[in-house]
């Protein structure tokens, strides 16, 4: 009998897997027998990832999510090598850190790139191959920051706060993602955003008063632990969870709820 609540063997293409969040997302999905496809920008890090989850290398992948040409022949030797693309989780982004009043046109195209146009090259290059299935899932990270602007009292100077082009790009991969989901519903892909909270991390960020300001922005008084980025997309790649498109789950600890 079929196994219920179950990702087993499913192939999983995962975007900036190298990264903070992405590598959590990675460790769970392996373990829950999920075939994760790590893919970065260094072919090196993609490596060292598949060999400290003991899974094959042959699962690392090295991409640039701002070439096309690029993407295209990735996503092809990715399906080639495993038959078959169930779920694509549009992890990556780069954007560009300037005050609002300082950005050039070239900067917003850059900012766009890095935050919009790659999750749609991505996409482009993964649904024919998902249309050959029987479903299958796309999952698009946003951020709290594409549905409410920071709150600068909560940073300790302005150089600080999540820059304007970054927020511009999340929100705009939510509508992108509803607009997806009604385009691709005839071929069973459901198409679904996750919007992050507050997730720093804290190798990096080391001062003190800032991590409490962002705990105390939260229902539940506390930053967000890696490991508790997985469960939703666990279950937006599970067979039962085929009823869900065109939805942003929230994942901030309750913050834009205030």
């Amino acid at each position: 009998m079929k196994k219920i609540f179950s990702i087993k063997d499913k192939v999983i293409v995962l975007t900036g897997a190298t990264g903070h969040l992405g590598s959590k997302m990675a460790n769970h999905l392996t373990k829950a027998g999920a075939v994760v496809i790590i893919l970065s920008t260094k072919l090196k890090k993609a490596k060292k990832l598949c060999k400290k989850l003991k899974i094959s290398k042959k699962q690392a992948f090295q991409i640039d999510i701002s070439d096309e040409k690029n993407i295209k022949t990735t996503i092809k030797t990715i399906y080639e090598q495993f038959n078959k693309i169930d779920i694509l989780v549009n992890n990556a982004n780069f954007s560009i850190t300037k005050k609002f009043n300082t950005y050039t046109k070239d900067d917003w195209h850059k900012s766009f790139d890095g935050t919009v146009i790659s999750v749609d090259l991505l996409t482009q290059a993964v649904v024919p191959y998902m249309k050959k299935n029987t479903q299958s899932r796309i999952i698009n990270i946003s951020s709290m920051y594409g549905i409410v602007s920071p709150n600068p009292d909560i940073y300790l100077d302005d150089s600080m706060i999540n820059p304007l082009s970054y927020g511009v790009g999340k929100a705009a991969i939510i509508q992108y993602t509803k607009y997806l989901a009604m385009s691709l519903a005839k071929y069973n892909i459901t198409v679904n955003s996750v919007s992050f909270g507050p997730f720093p991390n804290t190798k990096i960020v080391k001062d003190k008063q800032f991590l409490k300001n962002l705990a105390k922005k939260t229902m539940l008084n506390k930053i967000g632990d890696p490991k508790e980025t997985t469960s939703v997309i666990y279950f937006l790649s599970l067979d039962e969870s085929s009823y869900i498109t065109g939805q942003n789950f929230i994942v901030d600890g309750g913050w834009t709820t205030w």
